[in-house]
């Protein structure tokens, strides 16, 4: 839909087209109200009229609209009117961070680190306001003249994520940056934020991404199994703390990434200022506590132990009670006296303490050889991630590890068939050794049924695919029976039971190739006309032979039937023998016998008997060879289809406004009727071109009545 040169919400003008998206289409409006430009995006139609993605689109933008950051960009509004749905926001002069490291090949470690920590410094304020955007990639960051980095695209991220990321999960434009767990459908949160970032700064510094292939699943399966090659490998540039910040924000395991975006900002703001900082990175080890040295056992040490049941205390209550209610400690002292004094209780309390630790050092030696050899009901075993391995896989890692595997049924996944997709535990659990783990298998991504698009337009076709949730590859073939832009066949075939989410390759027609037509025998009037028609250029040359017919074109390089392309030349001698024996002219001389060949390659006609050159007078002149006739083939005008309409029931009121309209067309087409009509005329007839394309759209009162795809 071209909105350029309106008015949206009587406030924005539309000046110009300055993007499009897999998504919405951008402008550069101007706020007539505000008097200031602004960026306008505007959501595609197949996005307009999926009423739950514009519910959650309405609210995930509003509460995107609420975030202010120096580098997150602006949101003013977020409107409809009538199926146009769009959000106005700060207008940017820049370029995609995208744009740049295609333009740059890598980015300087320095400013890479900058550019990240700018973009940290935005997900930080959108994490702490419960904001997660869930599609960071640099097509998302748009870098402006000044060198600041800003983040677009919150609501619309948030919104897809929720509604409509099952169905281009497997677009190649956001899979390479998805973290694990959003690649294979799971929970995603803030700390998936951070795994993109991760992957962006990764792209930026080595000017390649992490994880490459031919599909989405097969990069989705990278980032759950694989691990890239680290930066500094492909960019021994870049200092080893920027090294290690790529390396723990892209950790597979959820627990072992860092905490939040102000941690990588801070971190990165570290490795600016020194370089070769060493970071806690995904190293960092336990704390342990330095060796302390513990007193030897003695008797003040004994002396001042309280016992559990001690019997100087029921000895003191009695004598406090013999002696009418005083306490006599002299007895208590002399027994404490004779206790510190006795050196046989000392060396007996001591060789029990000694035999007590020595217990416990055995004790805990056989529980460290136990734990080694990997034995004990107790031991503990840190859990092993096998999601994305196939089930083989899998129970061999979690028996190597010390646990038990059982599968708990089967759940819809991109993983291939049979692959794990969901185990009980998290990976880099503790548990007791022997532990059964209980995983799911994936049943394999959701199976659909291919739609027919053969005949059909590309842009009728991409409208088909997408609602079936499958993706489409256009690529070009020549057809003598499918006319031009419209498509000759696809693979694979119509009512083919795939994946969801495969690509369609559909071969569209660039018409019938080009045949050369047999112009001998021809005049060179007749010839021109034809190769001039189909776009071959006639290169001709003239002889004087008397051994073929005068003023015929008697050979031409190019064979008949070769196939050719538009503009190539053709060259073609004719015959310029005067048969009254005036040939006096010089014309060129061919002594090239694959143009000349020795014997004629046409039938010759009769040639007359050769005539004095003083011919008697009112000679009898030769009647010319009737020409072959051999006109080109005319192309009629592609017609008009009729579409029937129905005005009963229609519009508010008795008359009303019926407009149609084309979107797609391949010339450029848009609206090719529009009248006042009333619903006694009972029906109405409308011609439209036969060749349009695209999506044919009724309009009453400018709202949508009905819609077919050409």
């Amino acid at each position: 839909m071209e909105l350029v040169g309106k008015l949206l919400g009587n406030r924005y003008e539309i000046l110009e087209n300055v993007g499009n998206g897999g998504m919405a289409t951008v402008y550069k409006a101007k706020d007539k109200i505000l008097n200031r430009k602004v960026a306008i995006k505007v959501l595609k139609d197949e996005f307009a009229n999926d009423q739950e993605f514009i519910k959650r689109f309405q609210i995930e933008a509003q509460s995107a609209a609420s975030l202010s950051h120096p580098n997150i960009v602006s949101i003013y509004d977020v409107a409809n009117e009538g199926n146009i749905h769009y959000i106005v926001m700060e207008l940017i002069e820049g370029q995609t961070l995208k744009d740049v490291i295609k333009n740059e090949g890598k980015i300087d470690w320095r400013r890479s680190a900058e550019i990240a920590s700018q973009i940290a410094s935005g997900l930080s304020v959108a994490h702490k306001n419960h904001i997660i955007h869930r599609d960071i990639k640099p097509h998302n960051i748009i870098i402006t003249k000044e060198g600041i980095a800003k983040i677009t695209d919150f609501g619309i991220a948030k919104a897809t994520s929720s509604s409509t990321i099952n169905a281009n999960a497997n677009s190649l434009g956001s899979v390479h940056y998805f973290s694990p767990e959003h690649a294979r459908g799971g929970y995603t949160d803030e700390k998936s934020d951070l795994y993109s970032l991760g992957v962006v700064l990764y792209e930026m510094v080595t000017g390649k991404l992490p994880f490459d292939g031919d599909n989405a699943v097969t990069v989705a399966m990278k980032h759950l199994k694989e691990t890239p090659v680290p930066p500094k490998e492909l960019a021994p540039d870049i200092p080893e703390g920027l090294n290690s910040i790529i390396k723990k924000a892209m950790q597979k395991e959820v627990s072992e990434r860092y905490n939040s975006a102000s941690a990588i900002y801070t971190d990165l703001q570290r490795v600016l200022k020194i370089p070769n900082t060493l970071l806690v990175g995904e190293y960092a080890e336990e704390p342990r506590f330095n060796t302390q040295k513990i007193p030897s056992v003695d008797e003040t040490m004994y002396t001042r132990q309280t016992p559990i049941f001690n019997t100087r205390n029921l000895n003191n209550k009695n004598t406090k009670e013999n002696n009418g209610g005083k306490m006599d400690n002299s007895n208590a002292k002399k027994k404490v006296k004779r206790k510190q004094s006795n050196p046989v209780a000392v060396a007996l309390v001591r060789f029990l303490l000694l035999l007590l630790i020595f217990a416990v050092a055995v004790g805990a030696g056989f529980l460290v050889f136990n734990a080694l050899m990997g034995g004990g009901a107790n031991n503990e075993k840190i859990v092993p991630n096998v999601v994305g391995d196939s089930q083989t896989t899998a129970q061999q890692r979690l028996e190597a590890a010390g646990f038990k595997m059982e599968i708990d049924g089967e759940m819809e996944s991109t993983l291939p068939k049979d692959y794990i997709a969901w185990q009980r535990y998290a990976s880099g659990d503790k548990l007791s050794y022997g532990t059964t783990i209980n995983v799911k298998i994936s049943s394999g991504p959701k199976k659909v049924l291919v739609p027919s698009v053969s005949g059909d337009s590309v842009y009728a076709a991409e409208i088909k695919l997408k609602s079936a949730n499958l993706l489409i590859e256009v690529e070009e073939e020549e057809s003598e029976t499918v006319e031009i832009d419209k498509i000759v066949r696809q693979s694979p075939e119509a009512n083919t039971e795939i994946d969801e989410g495969s690509v369609i390759t559909v071969f569209v027609s660039i018409g019938a190739p080009t045949h050369v037509p047999d112009v001998r025998e021809m005049t060179e009037a007749q010839a021109v006309e034809v190769l001039t028609s189909i776009d071959l250029v006639p290169d001709i040359h003239y002889v004087n032979l008397d051994i073929y017919p005068n003023g015929k074109i008697i050979t031409q390089t190019l064979e008949p039937d070769t196939i050719v392309q538009s503009g190539d030349v053709i060259m073609l001698v004719i015959n310029n023998y005067d048969w009254t024996g005036n040939n006096e002219e010089e014309l060129e001389i061919i002594d090239d016998p694959l143009i000349i060949p020795t014997e004629p390659i046409i039938n010759n006609p009769t040639k007359p008997e050769k005539q004095d050159p003083t011919p008697a007078t009112d000679p009898t002149p030769v009647t010319p060879q009737p020409p072959v006739n051999q006109e080109p083939v005319n192309q009629e005008p592609a017609g008009v289809k009729e579409l029937t309409l129905d005005l009963k029931g229609k519009g508010k009121k008795d008359t009303f406004n019926v407009k149609v309209v084309i979107n797609g067309d391949i010339k450029g087409r848009t609206t090719i009727y529009e009248g006042t009509h009333s619903r006694s005329e009972g029906t109405i007839t409308i011609t439209y071109p036969a060749d349009a394309t695209g999506l044919l759209r009724v309009l009453i009162d400018d709202k949508v009545d009905s819609e077919m795809v050409l």
